[in-house]
């Protein structure tokens, strides 16, 4: 039996069922897409996301990177309470904050990492918890320190 209409066999008739199949071939494909992984963020990682957010916000009010921990406070309040905010969970060390600088810079040769605005002083079982001035988190080997790019010319202390 042919496709297309009874009366005519005409060729938009078959046109109209090919495209339908199509549609519902491709329907069935869209679930065939792999699943998208979600990593979550340890509270380390989302307490330094909330550093380099503050930092960034207390830098375009007030014209400078913030001087201190105390500059720094009233814009970290958006996201809890400043105290716990600047203490690792991991160490229970103050976070080292690269102090009055312009959080800016591009991508450095580490991972696609911009520079190091904060990160842990001493972390736990080797790792250090990080975050680049973009607020972009990641932990990262001890050794792997003095691979990374921070603003300002930091360095990180050798421990």
């Amino acid at each position: 039996m042919l496709v297309g209409c009874r009366r005519c066999y005409c060729g938009r008739c078959r046109y109209g069922a090919l495209v339908l199949l199509a549609a519902i071939l491709l329907v069935g494909l869209a679930g065939c897409r792999p699943a998208v992984d979600v990593v979550s963020l340890s509270k380390a990682e989302q307490e330094l996301t909330y550093i380099a957010m503050a930092y960034s916000d207390a830098h375009t009010k007030l014209g400078h990177g913030p001087k201190d921990a105390e500059e720094l406070k009233p814009f970290l309040k958006v996201f809890g309470d400043p105290e716990d905010l600047l203490i690792s969970p991991n160490d229970k060390q103050p976070y080292v904050i690269v102090w009055n600088v312009n959080p800016t810079g591009g991508p450095t040769e580490y991972q696609g990492m911009f520079p190091i605005l904060a990160y842990e002083k001493q972390g736990t079982g080797g790792r250090r918890a990080i975050t680049d001035v973009r607020g972009r988190p990641m932990t990262v080997p001890n050794e792997d320190l003095s691979k990374l790019t921070y603003v300002g010319r930091h360095k990180p202390a050798t421990n």
